[in-house]
C-alpha cells in the first residue's frame, strides 16, 4: 500500500481517522498498543467474576480452570477481530460498510451503541457503588452520577491518541502494580482451611457461567477500533503477544483478587465487600482506594464510550457537517440522562456482558471469515484499501446478515436474553459466547460455499464499488 504524508492539520481534520485509513506513519508500536489494551482488560470490574464463583459455590481451582478457558478462548478469537482492524485500518463501524453493505453496517453500528453505552453506564453506576461503599450516603446521587457519565467523556474528545497516552502513563501502571500487590496480600491472608470451605452465600455458579461472565466482561467486538493503530503482519506477530498478555493478565489478577476477598469476608452484599476491601488492601485509606479505582474505570470508560462513537458516527456521517466532537458530546449527554434508568449493579452487570458477548463479537467474527479465510478457500477477496462511500455500497451482504442473526439469537437464547422467550433471565446452556461466534461463522462458510462459484457471487455478497484491493491488503488477507 503506497501511504501519503499526511500533515498535522489534516490530521486533525480527518478526526481520529474516524473515516479514513490509518495511515502507516500514525501506527502506534506494539508497546503502546500492549498499553492501550492492557488498560481495558486489567479493570477491578472482573473482582465481580471471582466474588460471585466464590459466593456461588466454585473452588478456586475451578475458577482458575474458567478463568484460563476464558482467556484461551478470547485469545483465539481476538486474533482473527484485532487484525481485521490491523489490515484494513479503519474503524470497526466503517469496515462494516465493505463486509455488511447498507442494511448490515447500520445493523451492526446500531450494536455497536448499543453495547458501548451499556458497558458505559455499568462503569458508572459500578464507581458510584463504590464510593457510597466508601464514604456511605452521596449527597444527591442520581445528579452526581449523571454528572460522572458525562465528564468521563473528556478522553475520547481527543481521540485515540487521548486513550493511548492516558492508559500508557496513567492507569495501566497504577493498576497492575495495586492489583498484584492486592492479590499476592490476600493470597498470603486466606486460612487454608477457610478457602477449603467454599460458602454458597450467593446464586449458584457453574464453571462455564464463570468463564462467560469473563468474556462477557472482557469481549467487547469492537477490538478493530483499537488494533487499526497496529502494525498488521509479521512486524507485530499478528499482534498475538499483545492478545494473550492482556486477557491472561485480565482474567488472573482480579477475579483471583475477588475470590479470596469474598474468602475472607463472606459478605454477599458487593458494597459491604468493598468496604471490606478497602480496609484490607489499602490500609483503611478510602481516598487512595477511591483514586485508584477511579483511575482504572476511567481508562474502561474511555474504551466503552469509543465503541458507541464510532458506531454513531458511522450512523450519523450522511448528515452535511457533522463532526466527530458532536457525536462525543452527544453521547456524553445521552449517557447522563440514561444513569436515571440503570437497574441495579449486579443485573445491568448480567445483562451488559450477555448482549456485549453475543452481538458485535459475532459481526466481528464474520468480519475476520471474509477477510481472512474466504480468500483462502474460494477466492474472493473483498477490497479493504479505502472507506467505502455510502453511495458505493451495495444494499446488503445479505449472507453475512443472516449469520448475524442466526448467531446472536442462538447466543441470545442460550444466556436467556430473549424477553419473549420462556427462560428470559433465568436460562444459561453450555458457553453462549462461543456458541454464538461458531453459529454466526459456520452459517456464513455455508452460504459463502453455495453461492461461490456464482457468477454473481461478489453481488451476492455485497461488494463495495470501489474497485480491487491494494497489494498490501490483498497479501494481508491471503497470509
Amino acid at each position: 500500500m503506497i501511504e501519503q504524508a499526511v500533515p498535522a492539520s489534516q490530521e486533525t481534520l480527518e478526526a481520529d481517522y474516524t473515516e479514513a485509513v490509518v495511515p502507516a506513519h500514525a501506527r502506534r508500536s506494539n508497546f503502546r498498543i500492549l498499553m492501550t489494551f492492557l488498560s481495558m482488560q486489567v479493570v477491578f470490574g472482573a473482582v465481580l467474576v471471582g466474588y460471585g464463583a466464590r459466593l456461588g459455590g466454585l473452588t478456586l481451582g475451578e475458577l482458575m480452570i474458567a478463568m484460563a478457558i476464558a482467556a484461551t478462548v478470547m485469545t483465539v478469537y481476538c486474533i482473527g477481530s484485532a487484525n481485521v482492524g490491523a489490515v484494513a485500518g479503519q474503524t470497526h463501524a466503517v469496515t462494516t460498510r465493505n463486509v455488511f453493505g447498507t442494511v448490515g453496517s447500520w445493523l451492526v453500528s446500531l450494536l455497536l451503541v448499543i453495547d458501548g453505552m451499556g458497558f458505559y453506564l455499568f462503569t458508572v453506576l459500578f464507581i458510584v457503588t463504590i464510593a457510597e461503599a466508601l464514604f456511605g450516603t452521596l449527597p444527591a446521587v442520581a445528579l452526581l452520577t449523571a454528572a460522572l457519565a458525562f465528564v468521563m467523556i473528556v478522553n475520547n474528545y481527543f481521540g485515540f491518541t487521548g486513550l493511548q497516552r492516558f492508559a500508557q502513563y496513567v492507569a495501566v501502571p497504577v493498576i497492575i502494580l495495586w492489583g498484584i500487590y492486592a492479590t499476592i496480600k490476600a493470597f498470603t491472608s486466606v486460612p487454608g482451611d477457610v478457602l477449603a470451605q467454599v460458602s454458597h452465600a450467593g446464586s449458584p455458579q457453574t464453571l462455564l457461567l464463570a468463564t462467560g461472565a469473563m468474556v462477557g466482561l472482557s469481549t467487547w467486538g469492537n477490538e478493530p477500533d483499537i488494533f487499526r493503530y497496529s502494525k498488521p503482519g509479521a512486524a507485530s506477530w499478528w499482534n498475538i503477544p499483545t492478545l494473550a498478555v492482556s486477557y491472561f493478565l485480565g482474567a488472573f489478577i482480579f477475579p483471583i483478587m475477588g475470590y479470596f476477598v469474598a474468602a475472607l469476608s463472606n459478605d454477599p452484599d458487593t458494597a459491604g465487600a468493598i468496604k471490606y476491601f478497602a480496609n484490607f488492601s489499602v490500609f483503611g485509606l478510602a481516598p487512595l482506594m477511591m483514586l485508584v479505582l477511579l483511575v482504572n474505570q476511567w481508562a474502561i470508560q474511555d474504551g466503552n464510550l469509543y465503541i458507541a462513537i464510532n458506531g454513531a458516527q458511522n450512523l450519523l456521517s450522511r448528515i452535511p457537517g457533522w463532526r466527530r466532537e458532536f457525536t462525543v458530546i452527544g453521547l456524553g449527554v445521552v449517557a447522563g440522562v440514561l444513569t436515571f434508568i440503570l437497574p441495579n449493579l449486579q443485573t445491568t452487570f448480567n445483562i451488559v456482558t450477555g448482549i456485549g458477548s453475543v452481538t458485535v463479537p459475532t459481526a466481528s467474527t464474520i468480519m475476520a471469515i471474509d477477510i481472512f479465510l474466504v480468500p483462502r478457500l474460494f477466492g474472493l477477496r473483498r477490497p479493504l484499501h479505502r472507506v467505502a462511500n455510502w453511495n458505493e455500497l451495495a444494499v446488503a451482504n445479505w449472507p453475512a446478515i443472516v449469520a448475524l442473526v442466526a448467531g446472536t439469537l442462538v447466543g441470545g437464547y442460550c444466556a436467556g436474553l430473549i424477553p419473549i422467550l420462556p427462560g428470559f433471565g433465568a436460562t444459561y446452556i453450555g458457553f453462549p459466547a462461543l456458541q454464538a461466534w461458531l453459529t454466526g461463522a459456520i452459517v456464513y462458510l455455508i452460504i459463502v460455499a453455495v453461492v461461490a462459484r456464482n457468477p454473481q457471487a461478489r453481488e451476492i455478497l455485497g461488494y463495495a464499488r470501489i474497485g480491487d484491493s491494494e497489494p498490501m491488503v490483498a497479501a494481508a488477507q491471503a497470509a
